[in-house]
This record gives structure tokens, sequence and C-alpha cells, in this order.
């Protein structure tokens, strides 16, 4: 028995260790396995068309003010209503998802990229290496988050690429952090020493043997730190160091709405819901994807 589980564990002719399969055959297993994984796709699918057609799908242009109807109420003119300067607040969160998810893609892939290089290398170079590249990543760690990104703001100006360059930077020590672990554990591996001793450059063999080992954790953290990346932005954004106006922005919506919440709760109302249902999504798409990519936590799903 032991030696099976052996024999099933030990890693193929390209280097990535085969573990026995337990992840679900089919997308109707998944489905069926894992109902907020499909929840959670089906609101982040959902997010992303009305995002990509918010042209053709607001009614009014972002910037259209509508004097006579101020804080108008939802219905059939202004679907979700307006705000102080008459300006329809679904074309307004149609457009505000767009700054959302692409602030969110475009740090977080910066972050991914230069994080993770980062952790690979200092996790299989070691030495004064990875010395060097980790006190560099407690350093940025010993910072809060947002008064890091706030800092950064501050220096380069408010805006919306200083944003995506601001949160990029603050979420390059946790892909760091979450790549060197593993790399740690690989570097030790039989088909690695064997790389070496066959005179394999380091590069092909993080290209061919370490990064297919050490994808899933950081591609799982990417889908977490998406959710968190959308309130920094809407968190920037609320403090008027984000997304700048008339740019639509949901942060920015609800700090121009909360100074009329008397008047009219829609226009902070419905920007902060957008904002809960976009985190939702991800977060949900994330646990899921950690319970599919990772055995330990769901073994019921190799009798499927």
């Amino acid at each position: 028995m032991s030696s099976s589980i052996q024999e099933s564990a030990t890693p193929d002719r390209t280097g990535v260790a085969e573990l026995p399969s337990t992840r679900p055959r089919s997308l109707v297993a998944i489905a069926r396995r894992s109902p907020k994984a499909v929840t959670g796709i089906l609101v982040l699918v959902g997010i992303a068309v009305v995002a990509v057609l918010a042209p053709r799908l607001a009614p009014y242009p972002v910037t259209e003010m509508h004097a006579v109807d101020r804080f108008a109420s939802p219905g059939a003119a202004y679907l979700l209503g307006t705000d102080f300067f008459g300006r329809d607040l679904f074309s307004r969160i149609l457009f505000g998802y767009r700054t959302s998810l692409l602030v969110a893609a475009l740090s977080v892939a910066f972050a991914l990229v230069i994080g993770s290089a980062l952790g690979v290398v200092a996790g299989f170079s070691g030495g004064t290496v990875d010395t060097a590249v980790m006190r560099t990543m407690d350093i940025l760690f010993a910072f809060p988050v947002l008064l890091l990104a706030i800092t950064i703001v501050v220096i380069f100006g408010a805006g919306t690429l200083t944003t995506v360059l601001a949160i990029g930077i603050v979420y390059v020590p946790i892909f760091a952090r979450i790549a060197r672990g593993p790399t740690l554990v690989v570097r030790e591996q039989a088909y690695v020493e064997a790389a070496r001793a066959l005179g394999q450059r380091p590069l092909r063999i993080i290209r061919r043997h370490v990064l297919p080992n050490v994808s899933t954790p950081i591609f799982v953290q990417a889908t977490i730190n998406l959710a968190t990346a959308i309130l920094f932005e809407s968190a920037l954004s609320f403090l008027g160091l984000g997304t700048q106006p008339p740019y639509p922005s949901l942060g920015l919506m609800v700090s121009e709405g909360r100074n009329y919440l008397e008047l009219s709760p829609w226009p902070t109302v419905f920007p902060g819901l957008a904002i809960v249902l976009a985190v939702l999504g991800f977060n949900l798409v994330g646990d899921a994807l950690q319970e599919i990519l990772d055995p330990r936590l769901r073994p019921t799903w190799s009798s499927s």
C-alpha cells in the first residue's frame, strides 16, 4: 500500500510532482461539490460583461447632468436614481466597475510578476540573496498596508496609474512570501538535484521544475488579492487619492454621496453594494479555487 502511494507521488519526466488525483473530473462535479464556485464565477462574469459593455448598456453619459432630476429615486427614467448633480447612478456604476476591475487586475498582475519572481529567486538561491530580498520584504511588511499605499500616492500624485502602482507595491511582499515557501521545498527535491547534476542552468531549472510546482498557491493568492485590491482602490478613491473626478469610481461615488445621506441614500447605497458584490464574487472564487487545487482540503472529491 505504501509503495503504491510513494510511486504515485513521484515526479514525472518533466519534474512536476504528481499526486493522486483528487480534483473533480468535470464542470458538473465542480458545480455539485462547490456551489460557491459557480456562484462566484457567475457574479464575476456578470460584472465583467457589464463593465466591458458599459458604453452600450449605460442609458446616459457618465458626466451628463440633469439639474431638475437631482436625487431622483430609482424608477423607469433612472434605474438606480441620480446623485447631487443629476447624473445617472446606474451608468456611473457600470463605468465604475470598469475602473475598479482595471485597477485591481493591473495591480495584482504587477505584484504577481514582481513578487513571485523575487520569492522564487530568493528561495532557490538561498544565502545572501535570500536574506537581502526577504529583509527588504520585511521592511515593506512593517508598514500598515493602507498607510503605505497612501504614502506612495502622495509622493507620485493622485490618479488611476498611481493607484495601480501603490496597490501593486503593497502586494509584492505577499507574493514574495507565498512563492518563497514552496520554492524552499522544491529546490531540495531529487529531480531538481538531478537537473543541477546534469548541468542545467538555474533559470531553466526554475522555469521547468520550480514554477510548475509553486504556481498553485500563487494563483489562489492572486484571486483573493483581486478582492482586496478593489477595496484598496475604493478606499483611496474615497479619500480623494485614487481616480479623480469626473471619471467615475465606486469609492469616489460613495464619498460624494455620504454628504447627502439625509436627502437621498441611493448615491451611497448602490455604489457600496456594487463594491460588496464584486468583493464577494472574488472571495467565493478564491476559496473554491483553493479547495479545488489543494487536495488536502477536499479529499472526498476523489470519489466523484
